[in-house]
């Protein structure tokens, strides 16, 4: 009853979360995020038909390759949508992806046609088949299934690379990280790589070290924790970009009326931003804002997203990410010598949403947390 207890959890979490999607803001993440809770959610329902309904083992079973096969891209997608520098759309490239599907649909198609003996000599027999259609379609979900796992590591490593790009893309546009850097989804992934072993590990050894824990609840159990979490996170979650486009690189062919927008930017030109944009954070206190992206101080400095952004990474060697949180600390490192401010206060008063980010920035420009810095300064 354990089993069943787990896949009526799980079922009734990505259900539900199925039914507030459409109450919520349009996205495009939000149909990629769907696929991939209605295919966790029905592949979760295995002991829900093996209890109640075991007439339609069958069916489950045929269903299976197809949704395997569906969930790599679906999750895939929806990586993309919350990343992509622009508004993401489906284009022909996308469909790749879903080659796959036609011939494990047919393999299913193919099982779920199987008379009911020759299907149970298939899954559950010991003695097997002389059947030949048991023998071949037996050989084609084997590989099927060998096809799934390496296309599966494939698939999270290019997402892991993916995300290490957006975790660089983000340093250019954005002033902290808090929400945009999809560690949750990372987990996510990493936890589906890991259940799949799991499942196979599981499968090898017919749950003779169920003692230990290594059973078919412990597939369910994890299986739950990644509904769970996909639901918890993907419903809050919106595009990274999706109000905050990286800035698009200077050409020659861009109108302006400055002179340094006629050509590319000169040393002389850099410089000049440079001075605007120390000006933004001395004078109006900018980077005191602990949403500040690009695009605001674009507005404050009255200078294009794009020449700021090239200055920052031309002229003064370093990204918007540095170039904000360094004068946040310059900042607090006076508040931490001059007075008697909590290390939290200070964190929020510099422009820090947290105080696990400002101790990572303290660290990384000073080599000391902020209480040994007070510390060591304080007269």
């Amino acid at each position: 009853m354990l089993d069943v207890f787990l896949a009526t959890m799980t079922v009734a979490v990505a259900s539900f979360t199925l039914l507030l999607m459409p109450l919520q803001t349009a996205s495009p993440s939000k149909k990629p995020l769907m696929l991939v809770l209605i295919c966790l959610g029905v592949l979760s329902t295995g002991p829900l038909f093996f209890a109640f309904f075991p007439w339609l083992t069958q069916a489950y079973i045929s269903v299976l390759p197809f949704l395997f096969y569906l969930l790599l891209p679906s999750l895939w997608f929806y990586h993309e949508t919350l990343v992509a520098e622009q508004q993401w759309q489906w284009t022909s490239a996308v469909w790749k992806h879903l080659l796959p599907l036609p011939f494990v649909f047919a393999l299913g198609s193919a099982i779920f046609l199987l008379p009911e003996s020759a299907f149970i000599a298939m899954f559950f027999s010991d003695q097997g088949s002389n059947d030949f259609r048991v023998k071949l379609l037996a050989g084609a979900f084997f590989i099927a299934v060998v096809l799934w796992c390496v296309l599966s590591c494939c698939y999270m490593v290019m997402l892991l690379k993916r995300t290490v790009q957006h975790r660089n893309q983000l340093k250019n546009v954005f002033s902290n990280e808090q929400g945009k850097s999809l560690n949750w989804l990372v987990g996510v992934s990493v936890l589906i790589a890991f259940s799949w072993v799991y499942a196979l590990a599981v499968l090898a050894v017919d749950n003779k070290f169920a003692y230990m824990g290594v059973s078919e609840s412990g597939v369910l159990v994890l299986l739950v924790i990644i509904v769970w979490i996909m639901c918890a996170n993907g419903i809050r979650q919106r595009p990274i970009f999706e109000n905050n486009s990286p800035p698009i690189k200077a050409t020659a062919q861009q109108p302006s009326t400055k002179t340094y927008e006629k050509s590319a930017l000169t040393d002389k030109d850099l410089a000049a931003i440079a001075k605007r944009l120390t000006h933004a954070l001395e004078k109006d206190k900018a980077h005191l804002d602990p949403e500040l992206t690009l695009a605001k101080l674009s507005a404050i400095a009255l200078e294009p997203s794009q020449y700021i952004s090239q200055t920052l990474s031309q002229h003064l060697q370093t990204t918007f990410f540095d170039f904000i949180n360094n004068a946040r600390i310059e900042c607090a490192k006076h508040m931490l010598v001059e007075t008697e401010t909590s290390v939290l206060d200070v964190a929020l008063a510099t422009g820090f949403n947290s105080r696990s980010s400002f101790y990572k920035a303290f660290r990384k420009f000073t080599d000391q947390t902020p209480s040994q810095y007070r510390t060591a300064h304080k007269m």
